[in-house]
């Protein structure tokens, strides 16, 4: 049985896209590749602008052999569901909501669930993403105060052109 690898990222042309999605068929894998390598080359503001141009949720996964796996979702939620082959733990899950970055309760479900097996997860916005890493110290402030949450540093919201530290 052949493994599975995930997707090659390679972005597209925006009137490909664009028709690609006028026509329904969000499932072309041009849009796929065009996702990946936005979250490749850290182009949060485009992964984000052809999330809401598809007017979906999509989740990007990065596994542990820097594999990329893409997902889309509906208009108000997308899963992190680890594909077949995915190699563990994973590096960053990135997925996109609506218009504000924050950490929902679905949000908040899966780190908990995943907390064993991901280092790094971030949500992004219109204008902003709010990322969260495994904490490495008992100053910083975590997401939850007991269970897995409390692995998870509970990090500011931040600009796109703000650095990430």
């Amino acid at each position: 049985m052949m493994e599975k690898i995930g997707i090659i990222p390679a972005e597209s042309e925006q009137n490909i896209l664009y028709k690609a999605i006028l026509k329904g068929d969000i499932k072309d894998i041009r849009i796929k590749k065009t996702l990946a390598f936005f979250a490749e080359k850290e182009k949060w503001s485009s992964l984000w602008n052809l999330a809401d141009t598809l007017q979906r949720e999509v989740s990007i996964l990065f596994d542990n052999e820097e594999n990329i796996w893409v997902d889309i979702g509906t208009r108000g939620e997308v899963r992190m569901l680890p594909p077949l082959g995915a190699k563990i733990p994973f590096k960053m899950w990135i997925h996109t909501h609506p218009h504000d970055a924050y950490w929902s309760i679905t949000d908040l479900e899966t780190l908990a669930n995943f907390s064993s097996i991901m280092e790094n997860a971030m949500v992004l916005g219109h204008d902003h993403y709010k990322l969260t890493r495994k904490i490495k110290s008992d100053e910083q402030k975590s997401l939850g105060r007991e269970g897995p949450l409390r692995l998870w540093a509970d990090e500011k919201i931040k600009k796109y052109n703000e650095e990430i530290i």
